[in-house]
């Protein structure tokens, strides 16, 4: 014995086309802010591990801002690219009887959206202060 009811024919269809919409921007908002947030990650890391290498280093034996450039490039190549671009500083502040110097190292990074359903800033960047091992 078959039972049809022949009124509800269609309505999967129709539910289908109502609620598609609604997961695709859950879907794409998904994509595109876990994109972000990777990316936001990536220069963290990078800007903190960079900052933390050129504070390692001894200010009158080598360079800290070109030792924590260069490591900050190598690991942000994979989150930045070319999109990025570094500066740091050695901040040579205090007036004590040990100086109170520290690295200062900021990543700022334009950003193209995945999707571009969901609009966030273009452009992100990380700022990492270690303090010098060497206080001279």
């Amino acid at each position: 014995m078959r039972f049809r009811n022949h009124g509800r024919r269609g309505s999967n269809v129709i539910e289908f086309a109502l609620t598609l919409p609604a997961f695709l921007l859950i879907v794409c908002g998904m994509m595109d802010y876990g994109y972000l947030f990777a990316l936001q990650a990536g220069i963290d890391n990078a800007a903190s591990l960079g900052c933390r290498e050129g504070a390692l280093i001894d200010p009158l034996g080598g360079s800290p801002t070109a030792t924590a450039t260069t490591y900050m490039t190598s690991m942000g190549t994979f989150f930045c690219g070319t999109h990025c671009t570094y500066v740091v500083q050695d901040l040579k502040t205090g007036t004590y009887t040990v100086p109170n110097r520290t690295l200062k190292c900021e990543i700022d990074r334009s950003v193209t959206p995945i999707i571009g359903f969901v609009p966030y800033p273009n452009s992100l960047s990380s700022v990492a202060y270690y303090r010098f091992e060497w206080q001279r």
